[in-house]
This record gives C-alpha cells, sequence and structure tokens, in this order.
C-alpha cells in the first residue's frame, strides 16, 4: 500500500506522504490528512512525552542531530525517521514483574548466598528462559540490589493505570531508562505508543526553536548521566543493546502556529534550572498535551475555514454545584469543540467534491466504477460491495457514503484522542450526572504560571497572556475578547464571570504564585524562574 501513497487527497498546504510510510492499517484517510498519523486516544500526554524523547534519545545515542527541521527539495519534505528503543526486558522484568525480589530481601534469612540462591530458583520456576544471574555480580549484596528496584519502582509514570508489564514506563530521565511498547514475545506491537509522541517530535523539529529545545534537552536530560539512570544501568540486562526498530509517523503541515508554540513552552520549562529535571517532565508533559489538544482544534477550524473565530476554553473555577451559568458556558465550549473534527472531515471531503477530478468522474459513462477506483485511491476508501459495476452506487451516492463513515465517531478517532489530551492533563472534569467541562486542577494551573511567567506580571496581564496563548478564558474581559463582543450582553453574568476570575486569582495565591500588594494590585509570579530567589524552596512533584 505504501507505494500508492503518492495518490492521497492531501489537506491544503500539506506535504506528501513519504512512500516509507506503512498505511496498511489505514481504512479512511480523511482524518490522518488533517491532523496526521497518528493522534492516537489511548495514549496519554505521558506516554506522548515519553515516546518523543525516545526518538530524542536515539539520536543522541547515534551522534545525530535531535532535530534536523524539514528539508527543502523543490518545496518542503517530509521527515523520513527511523529510531531505535532498548527492549530492556531485564529491567522492565524487575521493575513490572517480578513479585519475589521485595518479600525475599524482607525476609528473615541472614545469608546473602541464601538471598540470592532463593531468588534465582523462584526466577527459574516462573519465568522459564529468563537468566538474571549477571546482577549478583553488579552489587554487593542482595539488599543493595533490592533497594535499587524499589527506588526505580517509585519513578514509574501512570502507576495508577492497569497495563500490562510490556506497557508500563518510568519517567524517561536517561538511556537506560527508556523502553518500547513490546507484546509477550518482546516484538514492537505499539498497543499504547502509537505515534502520539512522534507527532510531538516532528511538531518540535519544525519550529523556529528547535536549536534552542536541542540544546537545553540535551544540557538537561540527554547529555547527563543522573543518578537515576545509572541505577538503571546497573540492573539492565544484556538485551539492553537490542533494539526494537521503527520509522516515524506522518505529520502533514510543513509550518503551523502550534508548532513554534509548543517550542516556546519546552524552552521556558527547560530552562527552569532551579527545578530538577525530574520535577520539569509533569509541567512539560501537561503543557504539551494542551498544545496537542488546540492543535486539533485550530487544524479543524482551518479546515472548515469558514472565518469564524476559534471558539476558546472557558475554564469554569468556581465549581459551584448544580447547573450555574459558569458550568454551563463551559460545558457548551467543549460541546462545541467536540464538533469541530466532525465539521472538519466533511469540508475536506467537500473540497474533493468540488475538484474537476471528480466532476469528470460525475460526467463519465463508467461513473460508477471510476468513483470506486477514485475513493479507494484518494482515501483508501474501499467499503465490501459486489465488484460488478452495474451493481454499485451512484457516484454520488458512494461520495454520500463516504460522508457517512467520515461522521461515524467508531473506535480511535481524532474526537476521543481530544477529550482524552485535555482530560489527563488536569484541564478537563467529568462526573456522572454532571456532564462534562473545562475545570483546571491545580497540577495544570502550576504548569500555564511555570510556562509563562518569569518576572512579576500583573493579574490581567496573565489573563490576557493565556487567551492570547491558549485561547484560554476566565474572566469577564477576556470573555468579552475572546467570543467578539463588542456591544450586549456576555454569554454569562458580568457577577458571575468576576467571581471566576476572583476564584482562579485566590487558587493561585494558595499555590504560591500570586502575590498580592493592595486590593487593587496582584501579581503572577513564578518563584523557580529565578534561581537565588528559589534557594531552599521545597521541590515541586507531580510525576
Amino acid at each position: 500500500m505504501a507505494a500508492k501513497n503518492h495518490h492521497l487527497q492531501l489537506a491544503e498546504g500539506a506535504m506528501r506522504v513519504p512512500e516509507t510510510q506503512k498505511m496498511g492499517s489505514v481504512k479512511l484517510w480523511c482524518e490522518y490528512a488533517i491532523w496526521g498519523l497518528l493522534f492516537y486516544d489511548d495514549q496519554s500526554p505521558w506516554l506522548t512525552l515519553t515516546e518523543c524523547l525516545h526518538i530524542c534519545f536515539d539520536r543522541k545515542r547515534r551522534s545525530l542531530p535531535i532535530f534536523e527541521g524539514v528539508k527543502q527539495v523543490e518545496g518542503p519534505q517530509h521527515e523520513t525517521v527511523a529510531y531505535g528503543i532498548p527492549l530492556n526486558n531485564q529491567l522492565r522484568h524487575l521493575l513490572f514483574r517480578d513479585k519475589e525480589i521485595s518479600r525475599i530481601a524482607s525476609g528473615k534469612a541472614a545469608d546473602d548466598k541464601a538471598k540470592w540462591s532463593a531468588w534465582f530458583a523462584t526466577v527459574d520456576r516462573d519465568y522459564e528462559g529468563l537468566e538474571l544471574r549477571n546482577l549478583q555480580a553488579s552489587f554487593d549484596n542482595f539488599q543493595a540490589m533490592a533497594r535499587s528496584v524499589e527506588l526505580l519502582r517509585t519513578s514509574e509514570i501512570e502507576a495508577f493505570t492497569s497495563k500490562r508489564w510490556t506497557s508500563r514506563h518510568v519517567l524517561p530521565l536517561g538511556s537506560a531508562m527508556v523502553f518500547p511498547d513490546v507484546n509477550s514475545d518482546n516484538s514492537l506491537d505499539r498497543k499504547f505508543m502509537r505515534r502520539t509522541g512522534e507527532m510531538l517530535y516532528l511538531m518540535l523539529n519544525r519550529s523556529s526553536r528547535a536549536g534552542e529545545v536541542e540544546a537545553l534537552l540535551d544540557a538537561r536530560l540527554l547529555g547527563t548521566n543522573s543518578v537515576w539512570n545509572r541505577l538503571a544501568g546497573r540492573l539492565a540486562g544484556p538485551d539492553s543493546d537490542a533494539d526494537a526498530n521503527t520509522t516515524i509517523g506522518y505529520l502533514p503541515m510543513p509550518t503551523h502556529r502550534s508548532y513554534d508554540r509548543l517550542a516556546d513552552d519546552w524552552v521556558a520549562l527547560l530552562s527552569l534550572s532551579s527545578i530538577p529535571v525530574e520535577n520539569v517532565l509533569d509541567p512539560l508533559e501537561r503543557v504539551s498535551g494542551l498544545i496537542q489538544a488546540l492543535y486539533i482544534l485550530e487544524r479543524a477550524q482551518d479546515t472548515v475555514g469558514d472565518g469564524v473565530a476559534l471558539p476558546p476554553f472557558f475554564l469554569d473555577v468556581v465549581g459551584a454545584t448544580g447547573n450555574n451559568a459558569i458550568r454551563k458556558l463551559s460545558s457548551n465550549q467543549y460541546k462545541r469543540h467536540r464538533t469541530l473534527p466532525f465539521e472538519a472531515a466533511e469540508s475536506f471531503i467537500d473540497a474533493f467534491a468540488a475538484s474537476e477530478e471528480w466532476k469528470a468522474v460525475l460526467a463519465s459513462d463508467a461513473g460508477r466504477k471510476e468513483a470506486a477506483d477514485l475513493l479507494a485511491k484518494r482515501f483508501f476508501w474501499s467499503p465490501q460491495r459486489n465488484p460488478n459495476p452495474d451493481t454499485m452506487p451512484s457516484p454520488e451516492n458512494q461520495l454520500a457514503e463516504l460522508r457517512a463513515d467520515s461522521q461515524r465517531a467508531k473506535g480511535h478517532h481524532i474526537g476521543a484522542t481530544f477529550h482524552n489530551h485535555v482530560k489527563q492533563i488536569g484541564l478537563l472534569r467529568t462526573a456522572r450526572r454532571a456532564g462534562t467541562w473545562y475545570a483546571p486542577n491545580d497540577a495544570f494551573l502550576e504548569a500555564l504560571v511555570l510556562a509563562n511567567v518569569t518576572t512579576p506580571m500583573e493579574f490581567g496581564d496573565f489573563l490576557d497572556l493565556i487567551m492570547r496563548r491558549y485561547n484560554i478564558v476566565v474572566g469577564p474581559e477576556e470573555t468579552r475578547t475572546a467570543f467578539q463582543i463588542t456591544s450586549g450582553a456576555l454569554p454569562a453574568p458580568l457577577a458571575d464571570l468576576k467571581e471566576n476570575e476572583r476564584r482562579l486569582e485566590e487558587r493561585l495565591r494558595v499555590l504560591g504564585f500570586v502575590d498580592r500588594k493592595s486590593d487593587d494590585c496582584a501579581f503572577v509570579v513564578n518563584p523557580f524562574h529565578d534561581v537565588e530567589q528559589t534557594a531552599g524552596t521545597d521541590e515541586l512533584v507531580h510525576a
């Protein structure tokens, strides 16, 4: 199927799909043409960040530039990137599958050799073919090995999920702390890592600040050998150098405003040298998830092209129960966002329907067969039907079927990806019988401040900044601007909007990010931006 990639219908301004891109599993191209291959709903923002860093670690390991940008050969050419991920099966087994290490370490046996022997016996019994005797030479005693395992287990990300042991991960703090998603045969199967992190990498690669991101990544993460990474390296076995190899996915637009917005946030967060890098990763995954969610909306709006302003994220910070005006407005904005991808898919098909190529099919005597062939070629859409042209639906009906298929929210679709991203970064709340609306948690608010505030900033300026950067709205002035209201009533009572704004200020004050000088003067501050100012400050941890 890859040899036919050049026939695919492209979004306006999009780059051609590389012939190296495998497309065998694609049954309907519309979504991927607009947003890319692939934004996957079951891949969390944490796993997205981890997958992105997989590529960065691999390129560092092979002494390649982390980011090379888009090459220009008679126009921009999509990147062709191959990368490997160390299988690291031994370390992953120790962290996520072995149940006996802790039991034996806390047992009554005092003899170290007896503990090693007892553990090796359980490994030989329960895990045929797994050889772990190399560890005895790497540690002074069994207790030291067991303590190392327990310490690394505390770095697990999303420990609350019930994923299989071959899909669990730790903070990507070094090249020895990364794992691919594999099946029981230790072969790459992408159950949860399905290229959303590759999309994140491509967005950074195409940004105007890719060089700055690379320098900061190299200084803070890729080029260091942290205590965590050295500990993981001691526990890793002989298969740590064996790679699961793959190639990168497809991102259609050579440039986009989201790319630079993403790079700005990475530069801002990685520049916070007073925060240990393990603590920077949490706000990094949150703002990255936000930018990818915003990218989904912006690409949808670009594709619809109706000139209407993108509906903002309206945040309910009051948190009052019941069907109050603030929550209702926030919920309505979420519902509007969920409809945009469907409108975009319909507009994408509309553009094809207006093409001279399709009009020629409609005018052809053999239009039924030509329509089926053309839709298969342009959209990878080939529904099961009788191959006899005389029994095929008319071209108009075939296109109508394609439209209907593009509007069905089935399986893993872009709308579900948007929902899961905004929920898992702490922007969206869902409650039984109450609905779904935008209500930020504390960690999300912290990420916004850390990524955007350097010197003290007036609270009103902060509200204006997050509206302009992320289309996030809280108070009356930003609501008026975002909803383009020049006269007439606001979409919620003015008093409620002011209270919503006041509650956000109070939330930020409790978190340590607001300094109120007087009744009329409050400043948003980032205490972590100045190293001297933050000496002795407690660490910020959300991993």
